[in-house]
């Protein structure tokens, strides 16, 4: 297949956008002889003319080649063997071009390429040409590559039509794509809600009935991409393409059957990401503990009030409540053990707002995690529309802090994140 290719007088991609430790990797592997591509996101990013999160390499060097030619290199991964190029501050992943899917299964190596039952990709590791590795990728417009040689843009899946048409096109049939990657259904949905497209429509038919294999995704992996989805910046309308093709049930089983018992309760969820929309907007980072214990709050309250009415201390309802909900989930989305005794850390602190005599106060004040529970208040006061004296008195109390918070990292300080 020829490919489409854009000189760079006729596309806007500049390297002055590109990062300088990508441009170094780039031209050192250029120098050194092999064909060096910006890849992926990046080159999809820069010519909509957004500011990509990260920069990817793409080459014919092998791993092992990558890892001679950089001293600042490490090799990672075993489904697929990538190279992890360290700068000061940032990553440049590496990876080699990729071949199709071998067609005689008596080609498959344990160390090249395997699947599991599902037909889920397992292992992923034969080499192969540019056009190739192209026709691998998830979707037509991740698809493109920037050629350091000569600056040109080169288009082998049809990627730049589907930027101009805004729509979500995956690379053959959508129906093996998915089952060889389940975790592309979520970003599916992420690319929609942050770039504002469409999924086209057999790929958003497929993942309807498709999406069950998302119990068969790595967990791990799956708490990544669920960071990626609430922290993109565009988080509601992320969830709002997460709920069209049902995607939440998979996902949050309990938690999702809980919101449509009542759809009033996807009121708080909504809140929630507005929230973490403008906090992103504001250029602060969320600590993963804060995020889960927002978006989970009004369903760990009510799980909290169930226990309290069993009988149960409050110090146990909180414990049962936030450890039982998140680690029934983990088998799906593996949130770790130090985050989840962070949320419930964070969900246990708020009956100590209410109290407000002596010298208890200012000690909270002191807690290390104060700051973390104090914004979690904050925002379900204010969500709910309850204990607004109780906020104005710590809000007070906290005038002329300039303490750090744990769960938002940034100047800005967190009276004025939570508006």
């Amino acid at each position: 297949m020829e490919p489409i290719i854009v000189k760079r007088s006729n596309h806007n991609v500049s390297r002055k956008n590109i990062s300088s430790a990508a441009v170094k990797v780039l031209y050192r592997l250029k120098d050194e002889g092999y064909t060096a591509y910006l890849a992926g996101g990046g080159v999809r990013d820069l010519l909509l003319q957004r500011n990509p999160k990260d920069f990817d390499v793409a080459t014919d060097a092998t791993p092992d080649q990558i890892k001679k030619m950089f001293r600042n290199c490490r090799l990672v991964g075993r489904r697929f063997r990538l190279a992890h190029i360290l700068f000061r501050g940032e990553v440049i992943e590496t990876s080699t071009f990729r071949a199709p899917v071998p067609e005689d299964e008596s080609a498959y190596c344990e160390n090249t390429y395997a699947t599991g039952d599902t037909g889920m990709v397992m292992r992923d590791n034969i080499f192969g040409t540019p056009e190739q590795d192209a026709l691998r990728r998830d979707f037509t417009i991740n698809a493109l590559f920037y050629n350091i040689a000569d600056f040109s843009v080169i288009d082998y899946a049809g990627g730049l039509e589907d930027l101009e048409k805004k729509v979500i096109r995956v690379i053959g049939d959508p129906d093996k794509r998915f089952a060889e990657d389940p975790v592309r259904m979520i970003r599916a949905a992420r690319f929609a809600g942050t770039l504002g497209f469409e999924i086209e429509r057999t790929a958003y038919d497929s993942i309807c009935h498709n999406k069950d294999l998302l119990a068969h995704a790595a967990p791990s992996r799956m708490y990544e991409e669920v960071q990626k989805l609430f922290f993109c910046g565009h988080a509601k309308e992320v969830f709002q393409w997460l709920e069209k093709p049902d995607l939440l049930h998979p996902m949050f089983h309990d938690f999702s059957h809980w919101i449509d018992e009542d759809r009033s309760r996807h009121t708080w969820v909504i809140h929630t990401l507005e929230q973490m929309d403008r906090w992103r907007k504001a250029e602060l980072r969320v600590h993963p503990a804060l995020l889960f214990a927002l978006i989970f709050g009004e369903y760990h309250e009510y799980l909290i009030e169930r226990n309290l009415a069993a009988g149960q201390s409050p110090h146990d309802a909180v414990r049962d409540a936030v450890h039982g909900h998140l680690k029934g989930i983990c088998d799906n989305v593996r949130i770790p053990k130090t985050v989840i005794y962070k949320i419930s850390d964070i969900m246990g602190n708020q009956e100590r707002f209410h109290k407000t005599k002596g010298r208890r106060p200012q000690r909270f004040t002191q807690n290390r995690n104060f700051l973390d529970a104090f914004l979690y208040f904050k925002f379900s006061s204010k969500a709910h529309n309850r204990n607004l004296e109780l906020l104005d008195f710590w809000s007070d109390l906290r005038k002329g802090k300039q303490k750090q918070p744990t769960g938002l990292q940034k100047k800005n300080t967190p009276d004025t994140a939570n508006q």
